[in-house]
C-alpha cells in the first residue's frame, strides 16, 4: 500500500507533537511493508514562495513547499491554490492509495478536495482545534491570553484583522522594534561568561560543560586555578546572585592542593569560600550559594575567581562553578509581554472598525470546514474531549473516532524511584503563553526554598517576549531554565524527574509529553482540563488542579514536597500507553476498510 502522509511542518526543524506522531507512526507503516511518502510545508525567507524542495528523511521520501505566509487575504489562510497546484502535481505522480492528513495550516483545504475528484480515500487525524479556530495555532486561545471555550464569531473577526491589510514596510519595521524590546536574557549567567573577559594560565581551563556529582547534574563552566572571569551585568530590582561551587570528583582522591572561590562586584570582594575535598570529606558535592545584590541601574562587573589554596601546586584541582543565574527577589506580577499587547490591542481595533466584513470572512471558512468534514472519509481524535469538540461544532458523529496516540519507546527505564529531597519537577514543552508556564513558576515560587527543583526544557529563542516574562517573574531558587530538550534526551530527562508539570491553560489535545512520562513511570501534574484530564486520573496516576490557577497548583506540588510517598503511590502503568506497532496495526486496518468500501462504490 502507498501511504501519503500530509502535514503542516515536520522535522528536524519542528519536534512538537504532531510532527513526531506522523514521523514514527510512517516509520511503524513502512515496518508492515508499506511504501510511506511525506508531504509538507516549510518558512524559508532565503526561497522563494511556494517553490519546492525534495529529500530523503530517514528513510521517508518527503516533498517540502515552501509558504513563507505573505498573505494578502484572510482567504488565502485556508484555500491557497499555488499550494493544491503543487500538491496536485504529487499526487499525479507519486500515485498514493491513501491519503492521511495530520494538519492542513499553511496548506489548503483544497488539497482535501483534490484527493476527493481522484477518490482516494482520506483519514485526517485531528492534532489540534485549527479546523474550528481561524487563528494560526489552532488553540483556541486569544491575543489577551483567553481560551475560547465557545466559538464566537464576532471574536474570530478579532483574530483574523491581521490578515486585514498586508504587513507594509513601516508594519515590519514595528515588529523588529518590539521584538528588540521583548528579547529575553540568556536562562543563565554561563553563556556571558564564555563571552567574557578570561584570564588563565591555559586556554583549556576556562570551559563550559556538565558535572554530575552525587546523581545531580548541572551545567557549569570548569574553572582550573588559577582563573579569573569578568563580565557585565545589570539588576534594575533587587537580585539573588544563586551558584553552586565544586571541585571534580577526579580529584577527590589525588594529592594536591584544594580551591578557594572568589566573586568580586566591581573590584570589591563580595564572596570567598575555600574547598578542600581532597582533605575534608564534607568539602565534596555540589555546595549551594545565595548573594544578595542590591537594585542597580548601571551596569557593573562581576569576576569569578579560583586559585590553588593551601598549596602552590595547581595540579588536581579542578574546579567548577555551577549554573550562576540571577533572579529576582521580588518577581513582577504577571503579564502578556509588550509585543502580545500591542498585537491584542490592534486585533481588537481593527476587529471592532471591520467587524461586519471579517465576521463575514469568518462565516465563509466555518462552512468551507462544514464541506471539509463531509469530504475525509475518517477523522480521528486521540482525545475524548477533542471528539466531543468537533461533533459540539457540527462534524457527524459517525465521521469520528476516538484512537489514542502510538508512542514511540525511545528507551525509558521505569522503575523504582526512592522518595528523595528535593522533589525533582519538571516541565517540557513550548515557552509560550497558552502553555501556562506562567502559572507554574507563580506556584512554584511560593514553595519552600529547600525542598524542591524546577527544571523547565523549552527554546529560549521562539517566543522571546513571554521568555523574558516569565524569566521576570523567577523568585525561587530551585528554578533553572534549561534551554530545548531534544526528543532522543526525554528518556535522560524523565529519568531525572519526579513529576512531570503540564500546566496549560488551552484545551490540549492527548499531550504526547504525558505518555512519555507514563511510560517512564513519572506521575504527571496538569490541570483538570480538555485532553489533559482525559489521561490523568486525579490520585491515580497524577494530580490534577483548576486550570490556570497558581495556588491550585502550588497546593498539589506542596503535597508532593510534604510526603514524597504520595509520587511512589501515583507512579503510572506503562501498559496503558499504546505501542507504536499496535498503532500502525490499527491504521492499516483503517486504510484497508477504506480502499475495500471504495471498490465497491
Amino acid at each position: 500500500m502507498r501511504v501519503l502522509q500530509v502535514i503542516h511542518d515536520f522535522l528536524p526543524n519542528h519536534q512538537a507533537g504532531s510532527e513526531l506522531y506522523c514521523y514514527h507512526l510512517s516509520k511503524a507503516l513502512q515496518r508492515r511493508g508499506h511504501e510511506v511518502s511525506l508531504f509538507y510545508s516549510e518558512i524559508d525567507h532565503e526561497r522563494d514562495t511556494f517553490s519546492t524542495r525534495r529529500g530523503v528523511f530517514d528513510g521517508i521520501p518527503f516533498v517540502e513547499i515552501v509558504n513563507n505566509h505573505s498573505y494578502q487575504s484572510f482567504h488565502e489562510t485556508y484555500l491557497n491554490p499555488e499550494v493544491e497546484r503543487v500538491f496536485e502535481q504529487y499526487l499525479d505522480e507519486w500515485k498514493p492509495d491513501v491519503v492521511h492528513f495530520h494538519h492542513l495550516h499553511s496548506l489548503s483545504y483544497g488539497c482535501v478536495d483534490a484527493c476527493r475528484r481522484r477518490r482516494l480515500p482520506v483519514v485526517f487525524t485531528l492534532h489540534d482545534y485549527w479546523l474550528t479556530c481561524p487563528r494560526g495555532g489552532g488553540q483556541r486561545f486569544r491575543a489577551e491570553g483567553k481560551v475560547c471555550r465557545e466559538v464566537d464569531t464576532s471574536l474570530c473577526a478579532q483574530c483574523v484583522s491581521r490578515y486585514a491589510y498586508s504587513l507594509s514596510g513601516p508594519s515590519r519595521l514595528i515588529k523588529r522594534i518590539l521584538n528588540r524590546l521583548d528579547h529575553p536574557d540568556a536562562p543563565n549567567l554561563l553563556p556571558q561568561m564564555l563571552r567574557g573577559k578570561i584570564k588563565t594560565q591555559q586556554e583549556n581551563f576556562v570551559a563550559q560543560g556538565a558535572q554530575t556529582i552525587g546523581g545531580q547534574t548541572r551545567e557549569v563552566l570548569f574553572a582550573h586555578p588559577p582563573a579569573s572571569v569578568s563580565i557585565r551585568c545589570k539588576t534594575p530590582a533587587a537580585a539573588q546572585l544563586l551558584f553552586s561551587v565544586s571541585m571534580d570528583p577526579s580529584t577527590y582522591e589525588q594529592d594536591g592542593a584544594g580551591v578557594l572561590f572568589r566573586i568580586r562586584k566591581n573590584g570589591a570582594v563580595i564572596y570567598e569560600r575555600s574547598l578542600h575535598a581532597k582533605q575534608q570529606i564534607e568539602d565534596r558535592g555540589w555546595h549551594d550559594e545565595s548573594l544578595l545584590l542590591e537594585a542597580s541601574a548601571k551596569p557593573f562587573t562581576l569576576t569569578f575567581e579560583t586559585e590553588a589554596h593551601s598549596s602552590d601546586s595547581n595540579e588536581f584541582c579542578a574546579a567548577a562553578w555551577g549554573e550562576p543565574r540571577l533572579v529576582s527577589t521580588e518577581p513582577q506580577e504577571y503579564a502578556p509581554s509588550l509585543t502580545a499587547r500591542v498585537r491584542a490591542w490592534g486585533e481588537a481595533f481593527l476587529g471592532r472598525m471591520q467587524g461586519a466584513r471579517l465576521r463575514t470572512q469568518v462565516e465563509a471558512r466555518r462552512s468551507k470546514t462544514l464541506q471539509l468534514f463531509s469530504s475525509v472519509d475518517l477523522f480521528i481524535a486521540p482525545s475524548p474531549f477533542l471528539r466531543k469538540t468537533f461533533i459540539d461544532y457540527g462534524m457527524p458523529q459517525d465521521k469520528i473516532v476516538f484512537s489514542d496516540y502510538g508512542i514511540a519507546n525511545l528507551g525509558y527505564q521505569p522503575g523504582p524511584k526512592p522518595p528523595q529531597r528535593p522533589v525533582r519537577f519538571t516541565y517540557v514543552g513550548t515557552l509560550v503563553e497558552h502553555k501556562g508556564v506562567h502559572v507554574l513558576i507563580d506556584a512554584f515560587n511560593r514553595l519552600p526554598h529547600d525542598g524542591a527543583i524546577l527544571n523547565v526544557f523549552g527554546s529560549m529563542d521562539e517566543f522571546t517576549g513571554y521568555v523574558k516574562r516569565i524569566q521576570s517573574l523567577i523568585a525561587h531558587p530551585g528554578v533553572r531554565l534549561r534551554g530545548r530538550a531534544e526528543n532522543k534526551d526525554i528518556p535522560d530527562i524523565l529519568a531525572e524527574t519526579d513529576a512531570l508539570i503540564v500546566p496549560s491553560i488551552w484545551f490540549e489535545n492527548s499531550p504526547i509529553t504525558i505518555h512519555e512520562a507514563f511510560l517512564a513511570q513519572v506521575p504527571v501534574i496538569t490541570s483538570n482540563f480538555g485532553g489533559m484530564a482525559d489521561l490523568v486520573h486525579d490520585g491515580k496516576n497524577g494530580l490534577l488542579f483548576e486550570v490556570g490557577d497558581a495556588g491550585s497548583l502550588a497546593a498539589c506540588l506542596q503535597r508532593c514536597v510534604d510526603d514524597p510517598q504520595l509520587l511512589e503511590r501515583l507512579k503510572p502503568n506503562p501498559a496503558s500507553v499504546k505501542t507504536l506497532d499496535d498503532d500502525g496495526k490499527w491504521m492499516e486496518e483503517q486504510y484497508e476498510k477504506l480502499l475495500a468500501e471504495r471498490k465497491v462504490k
